[in-house]
């Protein structure tokens, strides 16, 4: 398929003439010879100078893609569905867009905060490695002392010579007017330049792993006249010693003695903003969860904030010695039949068929 305007590739106009094309294609030819042109897009020019020639050069040929357009095939073959929708789609939908136009690309940052810090929010400064217009050339990569040169084919006016089914931009200057002739030293012709640049990130309250900040217009600079990309910043939440998250929730594991669930306590507890006492009833029993309402994490976009649950957990002693043991069973064994579900589990387990315990 013609992916290219062959009359805008030669810089002639649909009525040109044999000469004509014969003269524009041996200029360009030599123009983007690869022994004689090192930009490295010349090759790739040179070989699309040669293959518009190669059919506006034969008459046949030449009337085929004048009544086809992009629809044409060298091979004579008819286009398949998915290449007329490829044309469809570069009529709607900027295929073959100038590189002028061209937007920067967008680039991807993780910063690392605690907890704390997206519980608070916080103006983070980052450190980003994009690229920016280069300032010695304005961003066109020529040389400011005559490094650009207007360009001969659409004499200055980046607009094509061919058909407005195809690009509508100049082929060899990309629709900017001009040649470079001589590249900027500094960009080496690119018209972008790679420097560290020092950011801010505004961390919203609340903020959880995965989420992105979309610093906009902070991607890498456009490789012409274009938009700059955008800079997505991903964040990451450190693990916490104390907290776990669950949504706007946060869950703390509370340890608590065998005399502190027996007899009951007053014991302190963390939260975000430093810690704080709650009553524990005498007989609590572990696993138990005490809700501290709108002491978890900010809602994001949002008023108020989530809970914060303490779920008891029994620490058992690892050692005993030989009198606490005494000692303890003996006291276990003053308790009589204060234990209802020991008592049901146990009358369970004895209800069960006897063949059916393994």
């Amino acid at each position: 398929m013609a992916h290219r305007d062959y009359y805008n590739v030669l810089g002639v106009g649909r009525r040109a003439t044999q000469d004509e094309i014969k003269r524009a294609y041996r200029g360009l030819a030599m123009r983007y010879h690869p022994d004689r042109n090192p930009n490295p897009d010349a090759e790739q020019r040179f070989k699309d100078i040669a293959e518009a020639y190669g059919v506006l050069s034969d008459p046949e040929q030449r009337a085929r893609y004048d009544r086809l357009g992009p629809l044409f095939t060298p091979d004579g073959r008819p286009p398949r569905p998915e290449e007329v929708n490829e044309v469809l789609g570069s009529l709607f939908g900027g295929l073959f867009r100038r590189r002028s136009d061209a937007r920067g690309e967008d680039l991807r940052y993780t910063i690392s905060l605690t907890l704390e810090e997206v519980a608070g929010g916080l103006d983070k400064h980052i450190v980003v490695p994009r690229r920016i217009h280069c300032n010695t050339c304005g961003g066109d990569g020529a040389h400011p002392d005559g490094g650009k040169v207007t360009c001969n084919v659409c004499s200055g006016s980046g607009r094509a010579t061919g058909s407005r089914l195809f690009r509508t931009s100049c082929y060899h200057c990309d629709g900017a007017g001009f040649t470079v002739e001589k590249a900027c030293e500094r960009c080496s012709g690119e018209g972008r330049v790679a420097i560290e640049d020092t950011l801010v990130v505004k961390v919203p309250r609340g903020v959880a792993t995965g989420q992105k900040l979309k610093l906009a217009g902070k991607g890498d600079a456009s490789p012409g006249s274009g938009e700059a990309g955008d800079l997505f910043v991903i964040v990451n939440v450190a693990e916490h010693a104390l907290f776990r998250r669950r949504g706007d929730d946060l869950l703390v594991e509370l340890p608590l003695t065998f005399a502190e669930v027996a007899v009951g306590a007053d014991v302190g507890v963390p939260t975000l903003e430093g810690s704080t006492t709650i009553r524990i009833p005498p007989g609590t029993q572990p696993g138990k969860i005490f809700r501290l309402a709108g002491r978890g994490m900010p809602r994001v976009g949002r008023s108020g904030r989530g809970d914060l649950h303490l779920q008891v957990q029994l620490e058992v002693p690892a050692e005993l010695s030989a009198s606490e043991r005494k000692a303890l069973a003996s006291w276990a064994g003053s308790l009589g039949e204060r234990h209802p579900l020991r008592a049901a589990f146990e009358a369970a387990v004895a209800a069960r068929n006897p063949q059916e315990v393994s």
